[in-house]
């Protein structure tokens, strides 16, 4: 059993003394370490903006290194929560099949992508901000022999447009850093066909929930400014564009498990290997940010599934 941390409740060191213990590099003497802190993150710069692939505070949003440490976490070629054995889960509502046309809107270094034409045998594209994780993306599906079947491109989500119209759209944890979201909303529905399908899943709060101290922080903190909507809001936007909104479903509980199992897991390989400074500058940094991100869902932020149909013409 995990307390709101993410550590074990009564059954040995917390996942935060392990990881100091890591750091330090000395064993937890009968794997009984008392409660230790965990060495502070570097202060952050003063914020300058972000644009894509770029942090608040000016700085490229993935590195090799973080990469490197993503995959370790979350599966070779996913850099989010739920690797290949969850994505068929997450789209099921779409039917994908072989004649379907795709576009995977936050792609990242393209394991969701690549799984749906794996899997369906769809053609699908992906679109991420971050060049170098699109350019390693695509390194990715050339290795898989999936570089037509699922090729990683970048995009600008600020201004979001595209030359075709897809059968669906997979929107899997990014609208929520997106400033201009009517624009997104609008470029979806000039995307997708006639009785095209959209499924997106993203982090919401409702206003009596987004002052929760633990919210605040996440905001805060996040690498990416959130600018959070609320279920109404994300249900008016599909209502507006006339896309027929079919599921609206509560998934924070498989989320947050998805991350403490990652977590725990990073844990447990840590402890059997030495790394350099740097690297474990990077680990800390990207667990501390997902352990951020499971408070603030205990403290009321939601991950919401939502499925839609465009209606035909």
């Amino acid at each position: 059993m995990t307390d709101k941390n993410g550590t074990s409740s009564g059954q040995g060191p917390t996942l935060k003394t392990r990881l100091h213990a890591w750091w330090e590099g000395y064993d937890l003497p009968g794997r009984k370490g008392g409660k230790a802190e965990a060495p502070p993150p570097p202060p952050p710069d003063a914020p300058t903006g972000h644009g894509p692939g770029i942090n608040r505070w000016g700085k490229p949003l993935w590195t090799a290194t973080r990469i490197e440490v993503a995959e370790k976490l979350w599966g070779e070629g996913f850099n989010t929560p739920g690797g290949a054995e969850h994505i068929p889960y997450l789209v099921k509502p779409l039917g994908l099949n072989p004649a379907m046309s795709v576009l995977d809107l936050a792609a990242g270094l393209g394991g969701t992508s690549r799984t749906m034409a794996g899997k369906f045998g769809c053609w699908v594209t992906g679109l991420e901000a971050s060049e170098l994780l699109a350019k390693e993306g695509m390194v990715r599906s050339f290795k898989a022999g999936l570089e037509k079947k699922a090729p990683i491109e970048t995009f600008n989500p600020e201004h979001f447009g595209y030359p075709k119209r897809v059968d669906a759209i997979v929107y899997k944890e990014g609208l929520f850093a997106v400033r201009d979201k009517e624009q997104m909303f609008d470029g979806i529905e000039v995307v997708l066909k006639p009785r095209g399908h959209i499924l997106m899943t993203d982090y919401i709060a409702e206003p009596d929930k987004i002052g929760a101290k633990a919210i605040q922080l996440w905001c805060d903190k996040e690498p990416m400014q959130p600018h959070l909507w609320d279920k109404d809001r994300m249900a008016n936007a599909f209502a507006q564009r006339n896309l027929d909104l079919r599921i609206a479903e509560d998934i924070s509980d498989t989320h947050r498990n998805l991350i403490l199992v990652a977590i725990q897991g990073l844990v447990e390989h840590l402890e059997k290997h030495h790394m350099d400074v740097a690297t474990k500058l990077a680990v800390m940094e990207e667990v501390e940010m997902w352990v951020r991100r499971v408070a603030a869902i205990e403290a009321g932020m939601r991950v919401f599934r939502f499925y839609a149909i465009k209606p035909a013409e």
